[in-house]
């Protein structure tokens, strides 16, 4: 009896969803819109495409629909363009209009709800925060400021590789050396602070806990929840864990970089004005807030890469399907779908 009840339950919930989407239909306002697949009532085309909304899929789509083709992703209609033409119509002609990025509910955790500055929505509060980032950023002044730092950086690099015996005979995978040496630019840059090497305690954690943040920010797994909000409760786990990456690396900023950074100059001193001065300036005169500031420098941190050595052992499969790899000639380049910084 029971079960009766509920499907009766359940077939009335989805007789009154189509019925409301059909007047809904009927009754709005007719629009030209681009073509794509047949969606169905609430999920859109999410059955037929998935989360996967990488460019090779889109690429295949684009292939059966034309340039311009409509994707109706539950609640979110995307429309994706596929020629340098229509490109330029939506980011040039029409910059203003689509000049925001779609908000989603794990960027949304990673950026207070677009309090910073590359996630937030195109408005006033962008155009501040683009005003307060010029300065230290992108002048000629800060090229000038920062060009012996950089060079240090790289004359670093160099060195470190020349006291491997083996780099000269067997070669040597530097991509984490060039990772530090980003770092090491990067935050001469922000605090006027550099990490001493790959295996600098702090480094480490800080590395591990940005990489965490881009595999959850980046992942596909999520899409679902964001696309059809009747199914966001199975996300709880998944938001969960990126609000506590999300909480652990804002700590980490404040504790190790922008509370001692504050501390110096109050009380030492400093010769030399690094970005987050300028950042913490623009607070002091109320123009942003310390959460603000916070998620600058979360923006900042999402540089790099984060691919691995043990990728390398794919690329056989990526060539002919050989195991073990063999050597890596640079006409099977273009065959590779993962490669790493190699010398």
């Amino acid at each position: 009896m029971d079960l009766l009840l509920l499907e009766k339950a359940l077939l009335g919930l989805f007789l009154a969803i189509v019925v409301a989407i059909t007047v809904s239909k009927l009754r709005g306002k007719k629009f030209k819109l681009p073509p794509g697949p047949f969606p169905v009532p609430v999920f859109g085309n999410w059955l037929q495409v998935g989360d996967d909304l990488n460019h090779r899929n889109l690429t295949d789509l684009a292939k059966k629909y034309g340039n311009m083709f409509l994707l109706r992703m539950g609640q979110r209609n995307l429309v994706t363009v596929s020629s340098p033409e229509l490109a330029r119509e939506v980011l040039f002609t029409q910059g203003v209009e689509f000049g925001s990025r779609t908000r989603n509910v794990v960027f949304d955790i990673f950026t207070g709800k677009g309090q910073d500055m590359v996630f937030t929505v195109y408005g006033e509060h962008w155009r501040k925060m683009r005003r307060i980032m010029t300065v230290p950023f992108f002048t000629n002044k800060v090229v000038q400021q920062n060009r012996h730092g950089w060079e240090y950086e790289i004359a670093q690099v160099v060195e470190d590789v020349k006291k491997n015996p083996e780099a000269s005979t067997k070669g040597t995978i530097i991509r984490r050396r060039l990772q530090l040496m980003m770092y090491n630019n990067m935050y001469r840059m922000m605090f006027d602070r550099r990490f001493e090497s790959e295996e600098d305690p702090l480094f480490l954690k800080l590395r591990a806990l940005n990489g965490e943040r881009s595999r959850l920010a980046q992942s596909f797994e999520y899409n679902y929840g964001d696309f059809i909000p009747i199914l966001r409760p199975f996300l709880s786990k998944y938001l969960k864990k990126c609000q506590e990456t999300k909480d652990k690396r804002i700590k980490l900023f404040k504790d190790y970089f922008l509370d001692e950074r504050k501390k110096l100059t109050s009380t030492k001193g400093s010769d030399v004005k690094c970005a987050i001065d300028h950042i913490v300036e623009a607070e002091q005169k109320g123009e942003i807030n310390e959460d603000n500031v916070l998620y600058i420098v979360e923006n900042i941190n999402v540089a790099g890469t984060y691919l691995h050595f043990h990728l390398t052992s794919k690329y056989s499969i990526n060539i002919n399907g050989s195991s073990p790899p063999p050597p890596l000639a640079s006409c099977a380049f273009k065959a590779v779908l993962f490669l790493v910084n190699f010398i």
